[in-house]
């Protein structure tokens, strides 16, 4: 998969959300997933799938949870292998897709290149913000401050996220001088490579596309 053109790559993703999205039965949404597994490792991205649950499991318990309580046990599961299989998605799309080349492909598609701006800087600011807080509640643990979600620990909060602020904003600044200074409003940009969608990925865009256009008729026609 990492030998496509990011643009393939981009466009797929996509259409597997759209499949997800538009799938309507647990058994599809099951077959789905497990498809969707299968490609987590052939691309060799198990392990970092299986960190992942830590957050991600809990959110789904808690989505199937919530859909018992107010939906029959069929419709509760659906939602529940539907979510999964969003995220699972999610992280195949992102996992196999830097921020450079998210950003190449974007503009190459021709959106503009403030808007893939954002998006490249929001994929490469939140991991850096995460090991930020990470850092500072080490640091503040190391002083004796119980930071553990506790009712009692909430006046305790404003050690964490004063100084998370505070670098946020000095992150911004650093980020606005850096931009102000390589001329980011400067028209006429060029794109640094070439790029090219073979033959052959053009026709599993095609498939996708026909597999998702035979699915939305599916659900349109019931």
């Amino acid at each position: 998969m990492k030998s496509m053109d990011p643009r393939t790559r981009l466009i797929l993703g996509l259409f597997t959300v759209a499949l997800v999205l538009c799938t309507g039965k647990p058994w599809l949404l099951a077959a789905e997933l497990a498809a969707l597994l299968l490609g987590v490792l052939l691309l060799g991205m198990a392990g970092p799938w299986l960190k992942s649950l830590r957050i991600s499991a809990p959110m789904v318990a808690m989505v199937f949870l919530v859909g018992v309580a107010a939906f029959p046990l069929s419709e509760a599961l659906e939602m529940a292998l539907r979510f999964q299989a969003l995220l699972t998605a999610s992280f195949l799309l992102f996992g196999s897709i830097t921020p450079d080349e998210l950003g190449g492909a974007l503009r190459r598609m021709g959106l503009p290149y403030q808007f893939s701006f954002i998006i490249v800087t929001a994929m490469r600011y939140v991991p850096l913000m995460g090991r930020r807080l990470r850092a500072i509640m080490e640091a503040q643990r190391s002083r004796g401050i119980d930071l553990r979600p506790r009712p009692g620990n909430l006046g305790n909060l404003t050690a964490l996220l004063a100084p998370l602020l505070i670098q946020s904003f000095q992150l911004a600044e650093d980020l606005a001088m850096a931009m102000e200074a390589r001329g980011f409003a400067r028209k006429g940009r060029t794109l640094m490579g070439k790029w090219r969608i073979s033959p052959w990925e053009y026709g599993l865009m095609a498939l996708w596309a026909a597999v998702l256009a035979l699915l939305v008729g599916s659900r349109v026609a019931n």
